[in-house]
């Protein structure tokens, strides 16, 4: 468990990109063949790459390791059903006498366990924050004014994970941090705004001040951090 304050020192003394990673993101990986994601799966092998390299940085908030693992089974049934889906449709495709070449043996369990540990590794290769006062008693004030990107239920969670990446990043700000501090989800309903891929309103002031974009997918970070020219 890493503190702000800590990360915030190590950044300064070692300036890189850094993308703070919600739960939801890291289970697109594994929900890949269901959900079409293919590019989803290609971003998260190269922030693999360039997280060993130490091009970037990744953290995650301290809930999200234990939210990972309470979803992933629903997250790989998901997976299992885009690979018997894919195997079904080719098989009724050459039974109706479609021109295609033979279909691949690639059973359920064996690409799922590839996309699983590909999240998992990027789980683990991620900096885990601790929990500050500041962003804590931002999360909490978010919620009770009914705020992006508390949610009609009335959750914490995604509060919790926007308010200690702004509370680094104003850290960061702060000492003139050079490089970009993105937050990537794909929960879009909480953080973007309608039909968008920015923050929503209620978020950009505070997200402004702070210096934090956003990116709706692992993807959209890649290709965000590759047009500003901080990384190859």
């Amino acid at each position: 468990m890493t503190t702000l304050a800590q990360a915030a020192a190590d950044l300064i003394a070692a300036p890189r990109p850094i993308l703070f990673l919600d739960t939801c993101t890291l289970l697109d990986i594994v929900r890949a063949p269901l959900r079409d994601l293919t590019v989803a799966v290609r971003a998260g092998v190269e922030l693999r790459a360039l997280e060993a390299s130490g091009t970037v940085r990744l953290f995650v908030q301290d809930i999200v390791p234990g939210e990972w693992a309470e979803n992933l089974p629903a997250a790989r049934r998901d997976g299992e059903a885009g690979v018997r889906a894919f195997t079904a449709t080719w098989q009724i495709a050459a039974d109706l006498g479609q021109p295609a070449p033979p279909l691949p043996v690639l059973p359920p369990g064996t690409l799922i366990d590839e996309l699983e540990q590909l999240s998992h590794d990027l789980v683990m290769a991620a900096d885990t924050l601790d929990r500050d006062y500041a962003g804590m008693s931002w999360a909490i004030d978010r919620v009770a004014a009914k705020q992006k990107p508390s949610s009609a239920k009335g959750t914490v969670k995604d509060c919790h994970i926007l308010g200690h990446a702004l509370r680094l990043s104003t850290l960061l700000a702060a000492a003139g941090y050079p490089n970009s501090r993105l937050l990537v989800s794909s929960n879009r309903s909480d953080f973007a705004a309608p039909n968008a891929t920015v923050f929503h309103p209620d978020i950009v002031p505070d997200a402004a001040a702070a210096g934090l974009r956003y990116a709706i997918s692992l993807e959209a970070a890649v290709a965000d951090l590759r047009a500003a020219g901080e990384i190859p």
